[in-house]
Order: structure tokens, then C-alpha cells, then sequence
């Protein structure tokens, strides 16, 4: 914490003080420096359900700045001017909104420099930042920290308050002078900087005051029953397209069996036919089968591939190593875990394909989910409680359809997890899914378990249209699509 300190006044100079400084729980902070300047882009995501954080000034009249620090063995840091006032080519005023709905800054022709876009709101009791910076706009100096380690972002309404989202720990990846990254964050502080006050006589002792009772925590909001809102048809949530595109048989990798097998391991892809859109998110999907059967084109997988890519994802359909007996009752458990393992790897490289892939194939890195069925659905739960672990195969949001955790306790940057399951469920019992849920809880991440009384193992025909709605809400919200590329 002392260490924090000293880099969070290092490289936030003295300013003049403002009514208060606001912190505010992060999401993404990246940095990016692919080749030349031009092509630098700084994206700063926050997102705090919940919270008690309010809207104080009004940047429209009186304008912000942003300072964002990405802080390692080589800082780096700037201040970006948000002007009020309007564009001179267009004559559309830079910020608009008020302190009901937020305030949104654009600056499309890089009129004041690189912030393209910036917002500041508060809805439904969910405040959130987002900037972005791009070099095409105008020059950027930040630059990845080479190797970084943490990260302060400071928004600052001139006539208002300030709002502080500290990035000091979290999912964490470098990749030299080209990219840092840290997504997900455990908790808040201030970025403000302070100045060192003036001694002042003590004041007489007054009475101890009465102890303030502790209040409630605010449960956690009920994210797969709350539909975005918005005219339809909304991208992410309505059925935008009519049409998919599927490649079929699409190489992502290859591993060793344990009879000593090279397998080479398969991907179908589904993508909205004629989308333009550059910057998608994201959905590996992983059948069932025991973890010794199946493939990839299980009816139910192909479904929701083939709908989610109709509501504008990228989504691909995996093959993945399979062991006879796999899990089965007759079959020693050392080859059902190490099944599970093999499964577990697998899934992840597939992750990893997407992202080292994201140009080729228009993928947005920050926004990647992961759902299955039954062995499909133990496999996205295991990859998504162990994305605090590999940043590289991390992703956003895991949806099970009558699986449980085996692999990874559930931590700090882990996946948020939709459970769905039946309490008559022979094969993986109900009582894991629940187990599985109250662990995710206790570690502090978004977890929802919608339970079907009387149902067995994997019911998809029956709870198809259930399925469907509350994976698209639970998607939207924790992959936060309302800010992805439409």
C-alpha cells in the first residue's frame, strides 16, 4: 500500500482541490503500442453495480480532463483535455447528457487530441467510466510500462468532482512495449493526489460518538432476468441478422492423448453472414459426452452458436481430446481426471486462439465467454474459475448447463458464472451446482443458479427459450455490451 502511494503522487502532480474525489471499481485499463504512434490506443473501462457513487458537475459547461498512469519498470502517464464547447467543423457541442441519464464526450475529427470518446454515467444504480484514446485522433505519449504492474485513472469534472479507479491488481498481462493489460480488479482507491495539511491546534476532545450501525450489504442485482433496454432490433439482445456463416474444421491446435496420440483438435466457427463489424465478442462454445463422447455439433451447442452469432457474436464450436470410458462408472477415476484436465487445456488453447486471432477473424480480446453442456459445462466452469491464474486464457463470463466445478477454486479475477440446473439430475448432481455457486459467492464474483425442480440432466428442449434469455442478459451485462462495437 506504502508503494502505491508514493507512485500514485509520483505521477498524479499537485492540482487544486476539488469537493471531493469519488472512487470508482475498474474493469479494463489497456494500453496499446502495435507499431507507430499513430496506431496507440488507451482504453480505460469502469463499472461498479451497486453503487454509491453519484454525478457531481456538469462537464458540458465546464469541461474534464482524464490523467491515466500505467505504472511498472518504465511509467507512463498523460492529462487529456475534454473541453466543453462545440466542434468547429461540425458544430455539435463535444459533451452532451446531464446528471439524470450521464454525459458522453465525442470528439470524432480529433479536434482537442486522441480522446475520440468518454462517458461518465450512472443508471440503474450502475456507474461507469469509459475512455477511449486512439491515435489516429492525435498524438499519444502512454505507452505500455514494459513490464507493468499496476495503473491509476483520474477523471476529473472541472466545476465537479473527481473520480478515481485504480487499477492494483487484477488480471494482468504484458507483452513487452506492444500491449498492457489488467482487467477485473479487486477493489478501489483513490488516484487523487494530496497535499500535505497545514498543522492546526487540537481541537478539544468531544464525546465518543454512538456507533453507526453496519447496513446491509445490496445483494447482487439478478443480471440474467434483467433484459438490456433499448429500440429493437439491439445488437447483442434481438436477433439482428438473418443469416450465419459456418467454417467448419478450422485447425486451433493439437495435444497429446494419454495413449501417446498426437490429436489435432477442431473448431467450427459461426459468424453473422455480412457483418462489418471489426471488434466482436466472443463465445467458445463445448459439448457433452462424459468427456470420452460427443462433438462439436451437438444439437444443442449448434443452436446456441447459431443464435448468439445471429445476435451478433463470433462464436466457435470445439473439439477437444476424449478418453474412452472418460468419466464413466466403469472407468478408474485417474483417467476421469486427467479427462477433465485434458478438456480443461484444451478449452483454453481455444481461448488463446482467439486471441492471438483477433484481427484475422474480427474478435474483440476484452469480451470472451465460455458455455457447455454437461461435460461441455464442468469444462467452461473450470476455465472460467481458473482465469485469475492465466490472463492469457482468461475470459468474462462462463455459462454451465448441468455442470459443477472440478478444477480451480473460485478467486479474485475469476469469471462471473450462470448455472443452470435440474434437482432430479442423475448424471452431475444438483447439490454441486449449488456448492459451486455459494464458493463463487464467497469469493466475491457474480454467480446465478437458475434451478428447474423435478428436471434431469440437461434439459435444453424444455428450458430452451429460458436458456437463451437469461444467457443473453448474463452476457450483456458482464461482458458489458453496451459499450462494445455496434
Amino acid at each position: 500500500m506504502r508503494r502505491l502511494l508514493l507512485l500514485a503522487l509520483l505521477f498524479f502532480p499537485l492540482a487544486t482541490a476539488q469537493a471531493a474525489d469519488q472512487t470508482v471499481l475498474g474493469s479494463v485499463l489497456v494500453v496499446k503500442n502495435p507499431s507507430t504512434a499513430a496506431k496507440r490506443k488507451v482504453l480505460v473501462k469502469a463499472r461498479e453495480t451497486a453503487s454509491d457513487d453519484t454525478l457531481i458537475g456538469n462537464p458540458v459547461v465546464a469541461g474534464a480532463t482524464v490523467t491515466i498512469a500505467a505504472l511498472g519498470a518504465n511509467p507512463s502517464q498523460e492529462t487529456y483535455s475534454l473541453p466543453a464547447g462545440v466542434s468547429p467543423a461540425t458544430g455539435r457541442s463535444y459533451w452532451s447528457g446531464d446528471a439524470s441519464i450521464g454525459f458522453t464526450y465525442r470528439d470524432n475529427d480529433g479536434d482537442n487530441g486522441p480522446v475520440k470518446k468518454a462517458r461518465l454515467s450512472l443508471r440503474g444504480g450502475v456507474f461507469k467510466i469509459d475512455v477511449t484514446v486512439d491515435g489516429d485522433h492525435g498524438p499519444v505519449a502512454m505507452v505500455p510500462p514494459n513490464p507493468g504492474s499496476s495503473g491509476c485513472v483520474l477523471f476529473d469534472v472541472a466545476d465537479g468532482d473527481s473520480y478515481s479507479v485504480r487499477f492494483a491488481d487484477g488480471r494482468l498481462v504484458n507483452k513487452g512495449s506492444a500491449l498492457f493489460k489488467m482487467t477485473k480488479p479487486n477493489g478501489e482507491g483513490t488516484c487523487a493526489p494530496t497535499a500535505t495539511p497545514t498543522p492546526v491546534p487540537s481541537p478539544t476532545p468531544s464525546p465518543t460518538p454512538t456507533p453507526v450501525p453496519t447496513p446491509t450489504p445490496v445483494p447482487t442485482f439478478d443480471l440474467p432476468n434483467i433484459t438490456p433496454p433499448g429500440a429493437a432490433p439491439l445488437r447483442y439482445r434481438d436477433l439482428v441478422f438473418s443469416n450465419v456463416t459456418i467454417t467448419s474444421n478450422v485447425v486451433y491446435g493439437s495435444a497429446v492423448n494419454l495413449s501417446g496420440q498426437t490429436v489435432t483438435l477442431l473448431l467450427d466457427i459461426y459468424e453473422p453472414t455480412g457483418d462489418t463489424v471489426t471488434e466482436r465478442p466472443a463465445i467458445v462454445w463445448v459439448h457433452g459426452g462424459s468427456f470420452c463422447c460427443g462433438s462439436k455439433t451437438s444439437a444443442e451447442i449448434v443452436d446456441e452458436a447459431t443464435t448468439f452469432a445471429r445476435k451478433g457474436y463470433f462464436n466457435v464450436s470445439i473439439s477437444y481430446r476424449l478418453e474412452p470410458g472418460g468419466c464413466t462408472g466403469s472407468v478408474p477415476i485417474t483417467t476421469c481426471i486427467a479427462a477433465i484436465r485434458e478438456a480443461l487445456e484444451d478449452a483454453q488453447t481455444a481461448v488463446r486462439f482467439l486471441r492471438t486471432n483477433q484481427a484475422l477473424y474480427g474478435i474483440d480480446e476484452t469480451r470472451i465467454a465460455i458455455g457447455g453442456s454437461s461435460a461441455g459445462a464442468i469444462t467452461a466452469l473450470n476455465v472460467g474459475f481458473s482465469s485469475g491464474e492465466d490472463p492469457t486464457a482468461a475470459v468474462d463470463g462462463s455459462v454451465s448447463l448441468s455442470g459443477f466445478r472440478t478444477h480451480g477454486a473460485p478467486g479474485p479475477g475469476d469469471a462471473p458464472s450462470l448455472l443452470f440446473h435440474g434437482t432430479s439430475d442423475n448424471i452431475t448432481p444438483y447439490s454441486s451446482a449449488v456448492s459451486t455457486r455459494n464458493q463463487a459467492i464467497a469469493a466475491g464474483l457474480d454467480s446465478f443458479l437458475t434451478t428447474w425442480t423435478g428436471a434431469g440432466h440437461v434439459p435444453y428442449v424444455q428450458h430452451r427459450t429460458e436458456i437463451l434469455d437469461q444467457t443473453t442478459n448474463f452476457l450483456y451485462w458482464e461482458l458489458d455490451l453496451e459499450d462494445a462495437a455496434q
